[in-house]
């Protein structure tokens, strides 16, 4: 049974989408934006999807390079399904914590401990958290010349600093003292810091990683562009590569469902920031959004399929996450390390 305050949290994210939604919409002609869906959207749409996929191959690329960076080898195809089945989780989760808890635990079946399977995943997610705040900081410049609200630019200030400080401090556990690392609590995070710098300065695993730090947000940008156009947008790529990560950044604090209203206002304030209408930044946000659902709910289709054990491996795994969790709460207090500390 979920707890409830899971359940209360979970209530209140949906309410936080429902009710950024309401506000954005209340404010823009809903007419105008249906009448904007035509065969050219259709034609985006579809090209779009193809994009999607070719992010989720990047997406099982970069993991297996993760994985190798850790001495461990995984099929690129096992790899690619994996990150297809956290997309297809994802779409119903507040977070992307559900689909990456997912991946782990699709990462145990595929042979992988523990420990190093949640750390291999979170340095993966890592990796492309470093890349939208790279991206992030090289347009900071050019948005706040744009954002004559002196807070707007403030605002965004603020959220690229926070992100590179949230990194920055990571990446600086790797170099605590010995004591302190090894502290109970400690140790998990330290073992993740170490796991990142092997990968970002692996020999074999550093310059394709540099390049796929990038590769998914390039792809995210150019969908966004190919919907701009489709609704007739004046919207450049250069605008849209502006915009549109600061609008992920935003998505990707766990307030809402899958970034659903949160991404739309973050749009819509940079679509103003840029001189365009509220309402073109809404209807390719949701369009946006729509093709990420499709992706996902293609990419569990693919995971089912490619499984020998399919959908029913998910249910089985769940009602065993359950067992556990009930196990757990049962047990009494124990100071033995963690199945995380045990790997580290």
């Amino acid at each position: 049974m979920a707890k409830p305050l899971s359940v209360v949290l979970t209530l209140v994210k949906l309410a936080v989408s429902a009710g950024i939604l309401w506000v954005i919409f209340s404010g823009i002609d809903t007419d105008g934006l249906w009448a904007r869906l035509d065969r050219g959207v259709a034609l985006a749409g579809l090209a779009a999807l193809v994009l999607l996929q070719i992010q989720a191959l990047g997406g099982g690329w970069r993991w297996t390079l993760v994985l190798r960076a850790h001495d461990r080898r995984v099929g690129f195809a096992q790899a690619w399904r994996n990150v297809l089945l956290g997309l297809f989780v994802n779409q119903a989760m507040p977070s992307t914590i559900g689909g990456d808890t997912v991946r782990v635990w699709n990462g145990t079946r595929l042979g992988l401990p523990f420990g190093l399977a949640a750390r291999s995943v979170v340095v993966d997610r890592v990796c492309s958290f470093l890349g939208l705040i790279l991206l992030c900081a090289l347009g900071l410049p050019a948005l706040r010349r744009q954002a004559s609200d002196p807070l707007v630019a403030a605002g965004l200030t603020t959220l690229v600093i926070g992100g590179l400080c949230c990194l920055g401090a990571l990446l600086a556990l790797r170099f605590l003292p010995g004591a302190v690392a090894r502290a109970r609590g400690v140790a998990p995070f330290v073992a993740l810091s170490r796991s990142a710098w092997s990968v970002l300065l692996g020999r074999t695993t550093a310059l394709p990683i540099l390049g796929l730090l990038l590769f998914p947000h390039v792809i995210d940008i150019l969908v966004v562009w190919l919907f701009a156009g489709a609704i007739g947008s004046p919207a450049t790529l250069w605008q849209i590569a502006l915009v549109f990560p600061p609008a992920i950044l935003v998505a990707a604090v766990p307030l809402s469902i899958a970034g659903w209203g949160l991404r739309e206002g973050a749009l819509v304030l940079g679509f103003a920031i840029i001189g365009l209408p509220a309402d073109q930044a809404v209807t390719v946000s949701l369009l946006y959004g729509l093709s990420a659902v499709i992706t996902g709910v293609i990419g569990g289709a693919i995971w089912a399929l490619g499984d020998r054990d399919g959908l029913g491996a998910l249910r089985r795994g769940g009602r065993e996450a359950r067992a556990m969790a009930e196990a757990e709460k049962a047990a009494p207090p124990s100071s033995a390390p963690t199945a995380l500390e045990k790997d580290a």
